[in-house]
């Protein structure tokens, strides 16, 4: 079909003007037209936009303009579009393994005089770190100290050559021990092993000796087999999110969840260190509310704490804070310092001599770290037999320390100026958790502390892992075992001020309360949830209740009504611009999601909330139809008499005055289109309505799609619903602004077959001057002179045939173009156009 001359480029025209001088055409071209006056350019209220072009429906822009659809991506595009990356040449093979080693980029653009003395130094101040830190966390999994000390190593090196983030410190953090921790709690509970003592009776040459005999040995084998179980099914779930790419899955961790997550998990690492600072018992637990009955225990037991226990864990706490606070965070100190104050080694150190001289645990009872081995774990398999127990802790601990780590190394990425592959750190993270797991580590992440640290004493690449790894391979081969008479309040001490920083989250309800309550409300549900229902439930209740004010928000979307700021072709909420006029006989709808299933009864229900009520106008017909027929009912029942006659005349009035009440006031448009009209209206569209409503002002509803992304199935079948009830009361439907993947799908459900095509326009002011000059087809009125006079912001149809093409199924054959103090009536032409003169904003 050839496309109608009217629609072609060279008749739409666009100018720019300033002070009368045109500064941009059609063209393109910029032209001042002489020096523009500073004033002038200051001013804005003096530069117009003049545009003259055809009233577009869909249909017509299509046509004119050569539209098509969006490239459809299928499995088989997907796989053609990866075949064509692979090309098996030797350039492909190096991009590929730098891509997966990253460290290969970063080693070569290393500069040994300025990079290597930084991070030796970084290295250095970390590595001394990891020692107090991998103990003490060692100990919060309920195992040993020293296997702490085995994953600040392993992971640390896997990570220099796979990790792409040149800050993070990797190895041992809190929250994911704690979650550790749960698991082998929970894997021992099933098991029903506890810690046992009991007296065994031995004969040795004839004598016969008591001795008290536990099974630590086998409890300790038991929870090193569920650790690391927990840590390979961990890395084993990483690699997989990571060989697929679903990197982008932590976007559904959003910030005020973690956040909540995060403190309420601190709140369980601070619960379980009451007991080392006290020196008392208490028994471990696992499931929901289980803080209720560890604190239970702290207040049973608390008579029986240890006085020498406690003072030593108060002296370390002030210790570590007044370094901490005063003198490493202080500005005036801070810059004087080559590195910062290790007070966390020196309280490590100064709390294993002291005990060991002064005989702490023999003398007063205080619980010490114990044997320490030398050397390095040789690999073992024994972890597998357990791995099927432990998928649903694991999963959990894959999302947390996954989400904690990459947000941690995409801050320092920003800041430092280059990027991080989310799925290249799942890679990573995946890789170091499955290899330590067969040397006695558990899992792995980043750590916020020591990764502020790294980049604050001035570390450049990951070469700093490598020396804090050198730092502790001396640790694990030499130093190990004079660490034996180390207290554990020591360690408790060094976790409780470590996790201040995790309380001040605390702060980020005020802020949250200001910005968004739903987030404030994650935050909180989240937090609540994880402290009294344990760890790994608290994240999934978090992660639901944010799906669910995702699906809430989609469910219940923002719905308005538009009007039309006077003078332009912009329409805006009325409810937010005052200024915004809505325009006599039409309602400009808005819905501010997508149309699906979930939220299609809702989009009709706020359509006839906010325009009108087909359901309404039901019963309003009902009614009159209802009283019609009793009236002609009684006037069949009239006797013919001299009583009769009064009968009449008294019905005949009262028939009068009930028709008098059916009149349409002011407010309403009577049918006076002629047969002529409506017989060439209906002959060229089965759509067209050719009768105004009666029993409503309004008589066309226009619907901006604009906001909706995509409509279902379900969507496309209550807009067919709305358009054919509203069409029974002679209200048109118009679509504006409908994106390409809507249109597509209108296509597919065989939607035109009751929402013609020619209903759907390019913008929202093509489909109200279309309606404006419908409206004067039908009814004869001037549109001007229903109460608005900026109704049409200067917009003007100069078009005379209105034929199937211009989508508008009505032809005028006299002059009606008036200008009403802005307003502007169609006018017999020979092509439909909208011309628009307004200042740009």
């Amino acid at each position: 079909m050839p496309v109608p001359t009217r629609y072609k480029r060279s008749h739409s025209h666009l100018k720019v003007t300033r002070g009368g001088k045109v500064l941009l055409s059609s063209t393109g071209d910029w032209s001042h037209g002489g020096e523009v006056d500073p004033a002038e350019d200051e001013s804005f209220m003096e530069d117009m936009v003049v545009i003259e072009r055809p009233i577009y429906s869909q249909k017509d822009f299509d046509q004119g303009f050569e539209g098509g659809q969006r490239p459809k991506r299928t499995a088989c595009t997907w796989i053609k579009s990866k075949a064509r990356k692979c090309e098996f040449s030797l350039a492909c093979v190096r991009k590929t393994i730098a891509h997966h080693l990253p460290f290969l980029s970063i080693m070569r653009e290393y500069n040994l005089r300025t990079d290597l003395i930084a991070d030796v130094i970084a290295g250095l101040t970390v590595g001394i770190m990891h020692i107090p830190q991998g103990m003490a966390y060692g100990q919060l999994s309920t195992l040993p100290p020293v296997f702490g000390l085995y994953v600040s190593f392993f992971p640390v090196i896997l990570y220099f050559f796979l990790g792409s983030s040149k800050h993070v410190s990797i190895g041992t953090f809190a929250v994911i021990s704690l979650m550790v921790g749960s698991a082998v709690d929970k894997g021992l509970k099933d098991r029903n092993m506890v810690p046992n003592q009991w007296n065994q009776t031995l004969e040795v040459d004839g004598n016969i000796t008591s001795k008290m005999m536990d099974n630590s040995e086998e409890l300790l084998q038991t929870k090193l087999m569920l650790a690391m179980s927990v840590t390979f099914v961990v890395g084993a779930i990483q690699l997989l999110l990571g060989f697929f790419g679903l990197g982008f899955l932590t976007v559904y961790l959003s910030d005020p969840l973690i956040s909540g997550f995060t403190t309420g998990a601190a709140v369980h690492v601070f619960t379980s260190q009451i007991k080392h600072i006290f020196g008392i018992p208490t028994g471990r637990y696992s499931g929901a509310f289980k803080l209720i009955y560890v604190y239970r225990d702290i207040f049973i037991n608390l008579p029986q704490t240890k006085p020498v226990t406690f003072i030593a864990s108060i002296v370390c706490m002030v210790l570590l804070v007044v370094v901490k606070e005063y003198i490493n965070a202080n500005p005036k100190i801070k810059p004087r310092l080559l590195m910062p104050i290790p007070m966390e080694l020196i309280v490590v150190v100064l709390g294993t001599v002291i005990s060991y001289f002064v005989k702490l645990e023999e003398t007063y009872g205080v619980k010490v770290v114990g044997d320490i081995p030398i050397g390095i774990p040789a690999p073992t398999l024994d972890a597998f037999p357990y791995i099927t127990e432990v998928i649903a802790d694991a999963i959990a601990i894959a999302i947390v320390s996954f989400a904690i780590s990459v947000s941690m190394a995409k801050i320092f990425a920003k800041k430092h100026d280059y990027t991080v592959d989310s799925n290249q750190e799942l890679l990573a993270y995946g890789a170091c958790n499955v290899m330590s797991s067969f040397f006695s580590s558990f899992v792995s992440a980043v750590s916020l502390s020591r990764s502020l640290v790294q980049e604050d004493v001035g570390g450049k690449t990951q070469v700093t892992g490598l020396v804090s790894s050198a730092l502790l391979l001396i640790v694990l081969l030499v130093v190990g075992p004079y660490f034996r008479t180390l207290p554990d309040c020591v360690l408790a001490a060094i976790i409780l001020v470590a996790l201040k920083g995790m309380f001040k989250q605390f702060g980020d309800l005020k802020t949250l309360w200001g910005i968004s309550l739903i987030d404030f409300a994650t935050w909180l549900i989240t937090f609540s949830a994880t402290v009294f229902l344990d760890v790994d439930l608290g994240l999934l209740v978090g992660v639901v209740f944010a799906l669910l004010t995702v699906i809430m928000k989609s469910q219940r979307p923002y719905a308005c009504l538009l009007g039309q700021v006077p003078g332009t072709d912009i329409y805006k909420d009325v409810d937010v611009y005052k200024v915004a006029e809505e325009i006599p006989n039409i309602k400009i709808f808005r819905f501010d999601c997508a149309l699906f299933f979930a939220n299609s009864e809702f989009f009709k229900s706020s359509l006839y909330k906010l325009t009108v009520d087909p359901n309404n106008l039901k019963k309003i017909q009902r009614k009159l139809n209802k009283k019609k027929k009793k009236e002609d009912h009684q006037l069949l029942n009239i006797t013919v008499d001299s009583v009769g006659s009064a009968d009449i005349q008294a019905t005949e009035a009262d028939d009068e005055a009930e028709m008098d009440k059916q009149v349409p006031g002011p407010n309403m448009n009577t049918n006076i289109t002629s047969a002529k009209k409506q017989g060439e209206g209906a002959g060229k569209d089965p759509n067209f309505m050719t009768q105004a409503p009666t029993l409503t002002d309004v008589h066309y509803i226009v619907i901006d799609c604009s906001t909706m992304s995509y409509v279902d199935s379900m969507g496309v079948k209550v807009l067919q619903q709305v358009i054919s009830e509203l069409r029974a009361f002679n209200i048109t439907v118009y679509l504006a602004q409908c994106k390409s993947s809507v249109r597509e799908m209108f296509e597919c459900t065989n939607f035109y077959k009751t929402g013609s095509k020619n209903y759907m326009f390019l913008t929202i002011h093509d489909a109200v001057v279309s309606a404006q000059l419908h409206q004067w087809s039908v009814t004869g009125e001037n549109p001007s002179q229903n109460g608005n006079n900026n109704n049409t912001s200067n917009s003007s149809s100069k078009e005379a045939d209105l034929n199937d093409d211009g989508g508008k199924g009505v032809e005028f054959s006299e002059d009606v173009l008036e200008s009403n103090g802005g307003s502007v009536i169609p006018k017999a032409d020979n092509h439909g156009s909208i011309v628009l003169e307004r200042t740009p904003v």
